[in-house]
């Protein structure tokens, strides 16, 4: 009888564990359908070096699922998006940010910005992409000023 009752407690607790693991099920926003979105980030010609770029919805309704929009420069000027770990944005209009790397250099000076300080501001920034699914060639060039 004792063993018998074991057997029923052990099934119900783990029943319970179950739906306790699909009820914590995370429900928050759907990452909508994306796109790949990369380019590459210049100063007058020149390209920028290090830093971030991010993407801020410019338009009502696009879900990025709780995720950020951005990605990291590389030393060749070159940068690529992810949102909520998926390569690409959802489809939609952006305000893009570009963030300078801000590590201080070797005499523990922090470094300038080798670009207009607007580009880093959402408010300010006059940089606009819109993420399509087939974008023309360079469509994400990202052409900053000092």
């Amino acid at each position: 009888m004792k063993r018998a009752l074991s057997r029923v407690r052990f099934g119900l607790c783990t029943a319970f564990c179950g739906l306790l693991v699909v009820g914590c099920k995370d429900t928050g926003p759907a990452l909508g359908t994306t796109a790949p979105v990369g380019g590459k980030v210049t100063v007058d010609g020149q390209p920028v070096t290090d830093g971030q770029v991010s993407l801020v919805p410019f338009d009502e309704g696009i879900s990025t699922g709780g995720g950020v929009a951005a990605g990291k420069i590389d030393p060749a000027g070159g940068y690529k998006i992810f949102t909520a770990g998926k390569d690409g944005a959802p489809l939609g209009r952006y305000k893009v940010m570009v963030t300078p790397s801000m590590i201080p250099t070797g005499d523990s000076k922090m470094p300038t910005s080798p670009f207009h300080q607007k580009f880093s501001d959402p408010k300010k920034t006059t940089l606009v992409v819109e993420v399509v699914t087939n974008p023309s060639p360079g469509a994400y060039d990202l052409k900053l000023t000092k």
